[in-house]
């Protein structure tokens, strides 16, 4: 997990370490699930004691802390060492320096100073808290829990304790322990930004998205300009489908941060996701440099922007620089000779990613395991259904943790089901944790990292020609890389016209298409298609209201009735191929198109008798029997349409 950097407008200034922090670039170019190291924490059980000597003016010892808080770390160290020469026995003067030389990751000149000041005030819960950075920082993590739970028995209000038990916690996956130390911490400090927005990581982590946007929520609250906790309230607003709050956050961060590409693409993609299209003409105003100039840009909302793969290749790679940096695992020799059994994990990192866990169980379902042994790594607990399959639940263990448990799996090959959407981790894969490793595209494009070998393609998603825009091999599967469990039984979802609130007799031109795939260049031809064809109707997907209001303006722009758009009411997949068979022609989009859905043939109107693979010839026409057989985001139309 990546480590974001501390935010002084969260969390005030005291004299606490900060550790582990990253760099302005590394804050900025995280990927959305960030645990941030926090050290600057204020409240009780914060400050350097004062000391009772009465020759160490306190008047003094107030200039020289706030010197430290100041980040004055040197000229605080060189005082202290000046007054250390009449003041030998100063507890507070150790731990002051203690602190400058940790500060400056001095560890062993930070170790000693801090054991002088424990041994001159035995009592003092910061300064043991201190000492527990120094180990930290010195990867031992035991001793460090150690100190931590040391001050905690002198001080349970001791914020840097709390705060820093639970990092090292987080450290060790041991989550619900972390999750209570930030709890208790908040319970002593509730208007501390970084705690909540720790607290927030965590419940996110868990999955529990609304606990965390709340925490977010608190955290921009009490400190309007900690923008990393801004942007991850953004990002779950969003989800939870309140795209105009959502905007609206991420303009903020963008009037601090005007270069903040990453706030740009997300605030650009749910622009688009609204049908708001002036987030054309923003794009293009920073086309150029959009995830190239510090800040990466999450795939998922570049993805959509244009279809340039030249473009979209220099910003995964981009995006992979950034974000994808591991040390690489111990690697074991390559055999000789095949295995009995090939052992083959597969990865999906996000319980969320729907389509990636029914991916999986298709695959599943078509290994021979006498061949492969079969291991699967999900944020989700096993199932009983899995027969002959090696289950690892992965739900909040750091990308560490699932890199030694995969290296200790000894696998053959690792594939990535997830690949870049949702919350998946795709630095598993940059340590090599296999000799193997392969992408099949949930994210439609390269990862743009050399992590993985291949990347699995067909010659409609990746037609010849195509190899240069890829980091990966590509392995063209003969008729579709996508494995489907056979013709669906679709007798259940039986539709008429009336049902979809369609109307009998007009003419259904049909686009399940996302909301943000929908440009005006799409809009103009089907616009033209309804004003040519008198009576016909669109039949749109279920879009956010501010999207449907959005489009009826744009139909009426254009000399159409807006009451000719009807949108379709939510259902379920199955639902959702069944009923597309009551339209009359279904219509595409360019940049990503629509979903699989099962149409008629174009000339006769015969429903489709399998699920689309590979694509079929009506016997009545010479064009494909379905428009568009592949379906997914980023895919063409197969020849003949």
């Amino acid at each position: 997990m990546t480590l974001a950097k501390n935010d002084p407008q969260a969390t005030g200034l005291s004299h606490t370490t900060p550790v582990g922090a990253a760099t302005q670039r590394e804050a900025q170019a995280t990927p959305p699930l960030t645990m941030q190291i926090s050290g600057k924490l204020s409240g009780r059980g914060t400050r350097l004691p004062q000391q009772k000597d009465i020759k160490l003016d306190p008047e003094l010892q107030e200039q020289l802390t706030a010197l430290f808080q100041h980040g004055q770390y040197q000229q605080a160290a060189t005082q202290c060492a000046e007054l250390l020469n009449s003041h030998r026995k100063s507890a507070f003067l150790w731990e002051l320096l203690g602190r400058c030389h940790l500060a400056q990751t001095a560890l062993d000149e930070a170790a000693t100073c801090l054991n002088k000041a424990c041994e001159l005030n035995p009592t003092s819960a910061t300064t043991f808290a201190a000492m527990g950075d120094v180990y930290r920082l010195q990867n031992r993590s035991e001793d460090a829990v150690a100190l931590y739970r040391k001050a905690l028995a002198l001080d349970s209000t001791c914020l840097p304790a709390l705060n820093n038990l639970g990092n090292t916690l987080l450290d060790q996956d041991r989550i619900i322990e972390a999750d209570q130390c930030f709890a208790n911490a908040i319970d002593q400090a509730p208007d501390n930004a970084q705690l909540l927005y720790n607290r927030a990581n965590i419940q996110r982590q868990l999955g529990n998205l609304g606990i965390a946007r709340d925490l977010y929520g608190q955290a921009a609250r009490f400190a309007p300009g900690f923008l990393e906790a801004r942007y991850n309230l953004a990002q779950l607003t969003g989800m939870a489908g309140d795209r105009v709050e959502a905007i609206r956050n991420l303009e903020q961060i963008l009037l601090a941060r005007p270069n903040d590409d990453r706030a740009r693409a997300q605030k650009l993609r749910l622009m688009a996701d609204l049908c708001d299209w002036r987030w054309l003409d923003e794009y293009q105003d920073h086309r150029r440099h959009l995830g190239l100039r510090g800040s990466a840009c999450a795939p998922q909302a570049q993805i959509g922007l244009e279809d340039n793969p030249d473009l979209l290749r220099i910003r995964m790679q981009a995006h992979a620089s950034a974000g994808l940096q591991a040390d690489p695992a111990p690697q074991r020799p390559r055999a000789e000779t095949r295995p009995q059994q090939l052992r083959v994990g597969y990865f999906v990192s996000s319980a969320q990613d729907l389509d990636a866990l029914r991916l999986l169980d298709s695959l599943l379902a078509r290994h021979d395991q006498s061949r492969f042994s079969l291991y699967v790594y999900t944020a989700s607990a096993p199932r009983a259904d899995l027969v002959g399959v090696l289950h690892r639940d992965i739900r909040g263990l750091s990308p560490t943790t699932i890199k030694t448990q995969a290296v200790a799996d000894q696998l053959d090959i690792a594939i990535d089901l997830t690949s870049y959407t949702h919350e998946a981790d795709a630095t598993v894969f940059s340590a090599r944790i296999a000799p193997v490793q392969v992408a099949m595209p949930g994210f439609p494009g390269t990862m743009g990292t050399p992590a993985y070998d291949y990347i699995l393609g067909d010659a409609v998603t990746c037609p010849p020609g195509s190899e240069r825009y890829f980091e990966e091999h590509l392995i063209r599967m003969p008729h579709s890389y996508l494995s489907v469990s056979g013709p669906q039984d679709l007798s259940g979802h039986q539709f008429s016209r009336r049902d979809c609130g369609l109307p009998d007799e007009a003419f259904v031109f049909c686009s399940f298409t996302a909301s943000h795939a929908v440009t005006p260049r799409e809009f103009d031809i089907w616009m033209r298609l309804l004003t040519k064809i008198d009576g016909s109707v669109l039949w749109l997907a279920d879009y956010a209201e501010e999207a449907q209001a959005a489009l009826r303006t744009a139909a009426g722009d254009r000399s159409v009735d807006p009451s000719r758009l009807i949108f379709a009411a939510p259902c379920t997949g199955e639902e959702r191929m069944a009923r597309s068979m009551v339209a009359d022609l279904f219509l595409d989009s360019f940049t990503l198109n629509a979903r699989p859905s099962r149409p008629r043939c174009v000339g006769c109107r015969a429903a489709r008798a399998d699920n689309g693979w590979p694509p079929v010839r009506c016997p009545h026409h010479r064009q494909s029997a379905g428009c568009c057989p592949y379906g997914g985001a980023g895919y063409n139309h197969p020849p003949g349409l």
